[in-house]
């Protein structure tokens, strides 16, 4: 409800569709972005100081990212951009397979609904699901523990954020900053210390069994390319090496590389030597930037 100036460092874990989309559509007619990154928090791999390394010097990058972000909402984000004049110029869109095509429509819970000017649903639709998530037991206990005790305990997990970050003001860029201090002062505490989040993998290749992107799905991948089009878009998309090494289900993966072109489609699931070393990640669902950066060198080669 609040107007928020820096939304680093918040006690609680927000919305990100919702400052993402507060932060572009407060900078965007000042700013002219031109080059997007779309996907969820994963997108934290994708540092922009890598990723300049491939654009013109001239481009004006935005993440424009959300928790668990789904096809629906990169598809939402690139038509509210094009809606309003601006260019596509670049753009890189990282895709899951566990979350890009779990729903065609908007996303449910207070971390993950989208902002209304995305979604175009009721202002107060969209607050009433925040109002209620702070009225249960869990969220009052978790929130008022933490400000009374100032500190963080794995209870509150899902509800305080465990570690310091920082969100960029203008490009909405996230950075791990406490993590990226703990790795940098020693890998190897740290990873004793994160043992519990990184289980022993078995080293068995595992294909995703069931597509999952559906004929409304595949509409708004249409759409999306047809708005490339229109801009000349220079754009990629990475599915993402997870820890888990499965592999991204071929039927969906036939189908992105017939909208997008097989060249422009790069496929970094399963077991490979970016998902073998337990170093490229914080825990088993978020890679490292060093990550993002050989995966930006191969894509743009």
């Amino acid at each position: 409800v609040k107007e928020h100036k820096d939304f680093s460092n918040k006690k609680t874990s927000g919305n990100k569709d919702y400052i993402s989309t507060t932060i572009f559509l407060r900078n965007y007619s000042r700013l002219k972005y031109d080059s997007y990154i779309f996907g969820s928090s994963r997108t934290v791999a994708f540092q922009h100081s890598a990723w300049r390394m491939h654009l013109p010097n001239s481009s004006t990058v935005f993440t424009y990212d959300a928790y668990s972000e789904t096809i629906y909402g990169i598809y939402k984000k690139i038509k509210l951009i094009d809606s309003l004049d601006l260019k596509l110029k670049n753009v890189l869109i990282v895709v899951e397979k566990d979350e890009t095509f779990m729903t065609e429509t908007n996303s449910k819970g207070y971390l993950f609904i989208k902002h209304p000017a995305l979604s175009g649903e009721s202002f107060y639709k969209f607050h009433w699901e925040f109002l209620k998530s702070y009225l249960t037991p869990k969220f009052l206990f978790c929130y008022y523990s933490h400000l009374i005790s100032g500190k963080y305990s794995p209870f509150m997990l899902g509800v305080i954020e465990p570690y310091k970050s920082r969100i960029l003001p203008l490009s909405n860029e996230t950075q791990w900053l406490e993590l990226d201090g703990l790795l940098a002062s020693s890998e190897t505490e740290y990873y004793n210390k994160m043992a519990h989040l990184l289980p022993v993998r078995d080293g068995v290749l595992r294909i995703e069994s069931q597509p999952k992107i559906s004929d409304k799905q595949r509409k708004m991948l249409q759409e999306i390319k047809s708005i490339f089009d229109k801009h000349n878009t220079n754009y990629r998309l990475v599915i993402s090496p997870l820890y888990n090494q499965v592999k991204f289900n071929l039927t969906d993966l036939n189908v992105l590389n017939s909208i997008f072109g097989s060249e422009f489609v790069f496929d970094f699931s399963g077991i490979n030597e970016l998902t073998k070393p337990k170093t490229n990640y914080y825990e088993f669902s978020h890679y490292r930037p060093k990550v993002g950066e050989q995966i930006m060198q191969r894509i743009y080669k």
